[in-house]
């Protein structure tokens, strides 16, 4: 795990691609013995779960994010079986509940949401390309499936149940082993190094809280974070992949702070 200086990227492309190569030789093995979901009643030490997962939380420490200001995430996304089109993904976000998402194909908006937290929400409209009202609900359903923050950040209002499975060695890297079920979402292992308590794999199943497999295989096979980034005291992930149906996406992204701008959420 790198956590990088952002006056240092001098880094190129083949140097990530690289790392994230050996990032995913050397989890290969463990994804292998790790097809099937750990039951929540054989898990053990809820509380020593809570712990980690708060460690995580607490270095990434998104409260530090300005709240006159707007965080800009422009995120590059490869597909290494289709090199034919890089997307991007757009995301402004406004504290406390200010999004806005957008991806980019091709020139165009393929996708977009928006909302202020409060009374306003919006779907692009990608025939007539124009912003549609919509309601909270609709956005909540939809749109913050691309929120920026982890998962992880919402564990106690979302009622995820936590349960410490362990620490492990992979390659010489001690790492502990977090099991995550969540109303409505895909069981979940994660994986933090000891040392500096940071995400970086987690292996999802297909199978949703609950125990039943999800009939429109929405789950990806995992999630791997290779390299965070100092964006003022907060710590956001700077390159991650992921691989679904066999297929290997890595995204790359880039922070910017803005001015503050409350129409960026409103139309």
């Amino acid at each position: 795990m790198r956590v990088k200086d952002k006056h240092k990227n001098s880094q190129n492309i083949k140097q990530t691609v690289r790392h994230i190569i050996l990032t995913i030789l050397m989890l290969s093995a463990f994804t292998a013995a790790a097809q099937e979901p750990v039951p929540i009643n054989t898990a053990t030490n809820s509380d020593t779960a809570k712990a980690i997962v708060e460690r995580f939380l607490k270095a990434l420490n998104y409260e530090a994010l300005p709240a006159d200001s707007i965080l800009y995430i422009e995120s590059s996304i490869f597909d290494f079986h289709d090199r034919s089109d890089t997307l991007v993904m757009k995301r402004w976000f406004m504290p406390p509940h200010n999004h806005r998402v957008e991806l980019w194909s091709h020139g165009q908006i393929q996708l977009g949401y928006l909302t202020d937290g409060v009374d306003n929400a919006r779907r692009y409209d990608t025939v007539d390309r124009v912003w549609r009202k919509i309601t909270l609900a609709d956005y909540y359903d939809r749109g913050s499936a691309y929120d920026f923050r982890t998962p992880l950040y919402n564990w106690r209002t979302n009622g995820t149940e936590l349960q410490y499975l362990g620490e492990k060695e992979i390659q010489g890297v001690k790492v502990y082993e977090v099991h995550a079920e969540t109303p409505g979402m895909h069981i979940r292992e994660y994986l933090f190094e000891r040392e500096n308590g940071l995400l970086f794999f987690v292996i999802e199943h297909p199978e949703i809280f609950g125990g039943e497999v999800d009939p429109l295989h929405r789950n990806v096979d995992w999630r791997a974070f290779t390299d965070y980034i100092h964006i003022g005291q907060s710590l956001l992930p700077y390159t991650e992949s992921y691989r679904r149906d066999g297929r290997v996406t890595v995204i790359n992204h880039r922070y910017a702070v803005l001015k503050k701008d409350k129409q960026k959420f409103t139309k």
